[in-house]
């Protein structure tokens, strides 16, 4: 928010403001209040490589949407690439295992986590519709205050709060904060603008292979052959869509 405010003089910033505020008050909804809620709540009732699987399923969310209210096409590259991307998305997430529900809360986990989903497969479509004719940064700084203001709301009415945290975990907080949401989100609307919203959405399946990756460098994990195939396979997947 602060660097919109020394980017855009406060009239246009109150012009906007004023002519967005339902979008942004959806896309703050549904691209930070409620997957966060959902999938934290969620992710303590499923296995890691489940609940990977199913916050990586939105491209599939975001296909079928971007087809029904963005009259974008649905053909066959789309499909075969989704379904590739998707097929090694989920290899990967399970490490060569096959995943088991463990208590009876595996099911509400479940729907949590596909409900995370299609929030962020309903914010790509909408972010897609705002941002033809209005600044990606305006757009990632009002609805992430937003979004963030209420999450900050309902955390506080449902754990205490405390600040008393060590100097390095505010600096990975921090690290988070500009690397993930800012930088991240707005590369992605920048995106947004250019591209098709199922086309967009589609790079997702890029984040277990990136993981995957830094996990080697960063934590020493061995890189298996298999998840080299699947990352290869989530890439072609990926092309093919981008080339229909």
């Amino acid at each position: 928010m602060g660097y919109a405010l020394i980017k855009f003089d406060i009239q246009q910033i109150k012009e906007f403001a004023k002519d967005n505020f339902t979008d942004l008050l959806v896309l703050g909804i549904l691209g930070v209040t409620i997957p966060n809620i959902l999938q934290n709540i969620g992710m303590l009732h499923l296995t890691v490589s489940v609940a990977s699987i199913l916050q990586n399923s939105s491209p599939a969310f975001t296909f079928i949407l971007a087809a029904l209210f963005l009259r974008e096409s649905l053909g066959y590259r789309k499909i075969s690439g989704l379904m590739l991307s998707f097929t090694g998305v989920i290899i990967i997430s399970m490490n060569g295992n096959i995943p088991t529900f463990s208590n009876s809360m595996a099911f509400y986990g479940n729907l949590m986590l596909i409900s995370t989903a299609i929030t962020y497969s309903i914010y790509t479509v909408i972010g897609k519709k705002i941002v033809e004719k209005n600044s990606p940064l305006l757009i990632l700084a009002f609805s992430t205050l937003i979004g963030t203001i209420l999450l900050d709301a309902i955390s506080v009415l449902v754990e205490p709060v405390s600040f008393t945290y060590p100097i390095n975990i505010w600096i990975i907080l921090l690290t988070l904060a500009i690397l993930c949401t800012v930088c991240g989100t707005l590369l992605y609307f920048e995106a947004l603008k250019e591209l098709e919203a199922s086309k967009t959405n589609v790079f997702t399946f890029l984040i277990p292979v990136f993981a995957v990756i830094q996990a080697s460098v960063f934590l020493g994990e061995r890189i298996h052959a298999y998840q080299v195939v699947c990352g290869a396979l989530i890439l072609f997947g990926i092309w093919l869509a981008q080339t229909e």
